[in-house]
Order: structure tokens, then sequence, then C-alpha cells
């Protein structure tokens, strides 16, 4: 089994020309990697106080939103479980892409030798593997398999495993990854190489044990915090898309109350009647001229016509009757 390169530091705290930090890195003071730190890990809030920027390499995503956490007014016990459920949950989301990444590695080391006690990246044996993998994730395992079950605080069912798990055989003395639809990634044993096989009924007799890296220990919350911190969040959406400004592409620009128009000279002002216009009115002094009176109209009745036998010397059956 092969010792891993560990970094040394001097005694001011500075890292050696054998420590595992580049040239570029070497010679940089210890106030200058604090203060890289620092920026690197500075939370930063915007204008509104709503959105939080997360620090590089935090295990939380995103605090709740506290102006939505402040106006429901919890008590110390609701806001502890709330904010320990969304520490948890983010946890878990964090965990399921560090997975992918560590899958992604593993995958790339398919067809690389066996070799007892190594850890890459020419050679691996199933532990140096599976260690390797979730280091490039970020994740620290231990060295050999037993440590490995050991160290992971989420154990998983053989039912419940997802890309990512380290499946255990043999006592734990071999250990594979698990990439999904009942296949496993290994190191097999001296003189094969690393290669992906099913997990069948041979190895499920074999199954010692499954463990989740990265994840948090199993833990059951209660409906309410659930749904409590779903309400949280469809709030915090709602905040931040009250306080979005609006799109000036999409939105008419409205004129301000006071703006005036000039009118256009085709269209003379209107007057009501009987109205004389400022322009038309009499000097002052002049007596005022009077209206001209209106035309006064009678409506002529309506007549009917009278019918033809009522009109003198018009009877012209006159001539066809006897005597």
């Amino acid at each position: 089994m092969s010792i891993a390169s560990h970094a040394h530091k001097d005694p001011a705290g500075r890292e050696t020309a054998g420590s595992r930090s580049s040239a570029g890195h070497a010679g940089r003071t210890p106030a200058a990697t604090r203060k890289q730190r620092l920026l690197r890990t500075a939370v930063t809030m915007t204008a509104t106080g709503l959105a939080l920027a997360v620090p590089m390499g935090s295990q939380a995503l995103a605090a709740l939103n506290p102006v939505v956490l402040k106006s429901l007014h919890l008590d110390a016990a609701t806001l502890e479980k709330v904010q320990a459920y969304d520490k948890y949950r983010t946890r878990e989301k964090n965990q399921r892409k560090r997975a992918k990444k560590a899958l992604r590695f593993a995958r790339e080391q398919i067809g690389k030798p066996y070799r007892w006690g190594a850890d890459g990246p020419s050679g691996y044996d199933c532990s140096g593997l599976a260690m390797a993998a979730w280091r490039k994730a970020g994740v620290k395992l231990p060295r050999v398999t037993y440590a490995q079950y050991r160290k992971v605080d989420r154990k998983v069912a053989l039912k419940d495993l997802k890309p990512g798990d380290l499946v255990f055989f043999h006592g734990r003395s071999h250990v594979g990854m698990y990439v999904g639809h009942g296949r496993f990634l290994h190191a097999p044993h001296a003189g094969a190489r690393v290669r992906i096989d099913e997990l069948g009924a041979r190895r499920r007799k074999q199954f010692a044990g499954a463990v989740r890296p990265g994840a948090p220990a199993y833990r059951e919350w209660s409906p309410s915090v659930r749904e409590l911190v779903e309400k949280i969040d469809r709030m915090s959406v709602e905040k931040r898309a009250d306080l979005k400004p609006p799109d000036k592409k999409r939105t008419p620009q409205i004129p301000p109350p006071d703006a005036t128009f000039p009118e256009k000279a085709d269209n003379p002002p209107m007057t009501a009647p009987g109205h004389t216009p400022a322009e038309d009115a009499a000097p002052p002094g002049a007596p005022a001229a009077k209206p001209a009176p209106r035309p006064r109209t009678r409506p002529r009745p309506h007549r009917h016509p009278k019918p033809f036998w009522d009109i003198p010397g018009s009877q012209p059956w006159a001539e066809y009757t006897g005597p």
C-alpha cells in the first residue's frame, strides 16, 4: 500500500518545496493566502437583501430568505428546525453534484491496470480508486476499505443505491462504485484492469454494505417542517419577482402627468354653442356684443294625403256606373 504525499509546513506556516502546492503558490505569504481565502469565502448580499452569494467550497447553497423568515415571526424552536432542515437538504443537493464528478473521474480510469496499494494515476487498487475518485470531487476518504465504510455517515441499503455510492463485498475487503442500472465500477484483482461489472446474483450474495460519501447521516423530518420550508421558498421567489425592475424593452414608456402636448393647427378648439372665443370678445370698456338670435323653426306637422275619393272632381268610377 503506497503512502500518499503530504504537505509539510515550516514553523512560519509556509509550505516547503516538497509540498503539493504549485510553484505559483509557493512564494505566497501567509497574509496573502489568508486574504485570498477571505475573499473566496466572503458572503455578499445584493442591494435588495434577498439573494446571497455562497462561499466557495461551502456546504450551503443559499441561506433561507431573512426577510421572509422575519415576516413569519417563528418561535426559536421552529426557526432552529427550519434552518437545520435547510442545511440538511442543501448538503444532499451538494452530494449529488459531487457524486457525478467522482463518477466521471472513475469512468476515465477504465482500462488502467490493477496495482496493489496504488491510488493513481497509472494504476489503482479497489480502495485507491474509490479514494481518488471522491478526492477529485472534494470528499476525503480513508485509504483502506474497512475505514472507508466506518468513516462515511450515510449508510445505504442495497435497494436504495444511487450512482456514486460505494458498495462493499467479501466482508468489506473489496469496494466498487455503483454506476446505476445494476452495475458497478471497480479495480477487480491483480492482472485485471479497471472495468464495469454487473451486480448480479453472485455479487448480491457477497454484498457487505454500502455508503454515500459526502451526504449527511439520514434523518427523518416532520411533514410540517418540510411544508414550512417549501412555503418560505415560494414566498422568497414571489418577493424577488416583486422587486425585479420592469423590462424597458417590453413595458411602454408612460409620460408624466404634467406632460403637455402641442395641439394641431388643423384641429381648432371646440366651443360650446353660444360661447364666444376670447379673441372674438369685445374689448374692455365696450358694450358686449349680443349674440345673434337663434332661428326658430317649428316642425311642420305631418299631413296624411287625402284619399282620391275625397278630392272634388276625382271620381274615376263615375264613368262606369249605370243609371
